[in-house]
């Protein structure tokens, strides 16, 4: 678990220097939904990031990072919230944008 978490931020870390989402050509981009619940938040830092544990259709976790920009919406329920708000251990969905270089969070929803 410790390296598969391990892999996850490191692969979160080299998404820091990541480009604006959007900087890249349309065509490079996919919009894809995750569910599961959050391992870890990082509001402190910028930029600010999100990583989810998630199960494979195969049962097999999948843990996923993504980049949270000032214009992700997160909300709880029908109430907007921020990341720091958002707990360990919280199930969530989230839509992220698929970029050549890495996940970047539009909307994140804690159930």
């Amino acid at each position: 678990m410790r390296s598969v978490l391990a892999v996850a931020v490191l692969a979160v870390a080299g998404m820091a220097g990541m480009t604006a989402p959007g900087a890249g050509a349309a065509s490079d981009a996919a919009l894809r939904t995750v569910r599961g619940e959050v391992v870890a938040v990082n509001a402190a830092d910028h930029p600010q990031v999100i990583v989810i544990k998630s199960m494979t259709a195969k049962k097999e976790e999948l843990i996923v990072g993504a980049v949270v920009e000032a214009g992700t919406v997160i909300t709880r329920g029908k109430q907007k919230v921020t990341l720091d708000n958002l707990k360990v251990g919280e199930p969530v969905e989230v839509a992220c944008l698929k970029l050549e270089d890495g996940l970047a969070a539009r909307s994140i929803h804690a159930k």
